[in-house]
């Protein structure tokens, strides 16, 4: 049952960052966080915290997903 667990966790993250190209750091700045099993970037940086949240998706656009917005000074690690 937990290995079962692990690959469907393994499947949504992989299927998180397929669904969107747009998700690496490119330096300090306001992005949109994608959350769903794990958070991941969904896009940015923006300058401000507004423009952030004017970029932000539909909640659950795709399924199973809800965005914030946040501001980032250095190179999350994974």
């Amino acid at each position: 049952m937990r290995l079962r667990m692990l690959l469907l966790a393994a499947c949504f993250s992989l299927t998180a960052t397929a669904v969107r190209a747009d998700d690496a750091w490119k330096g300090p700045g306001w992005y949109v966080m994608a959350h769903q099993l794990a958070v991941i970037i969904w896009s940015g940086p923006y300058g401000s915290k507004d423009a952030c949240e004017a970029a932000k998706p539909a909640e659950d656009d795709p399924s199973g997903f809800s965005y914030d917005c946040s501001y980032l000074s250095v190179e999350p690690s994974d």
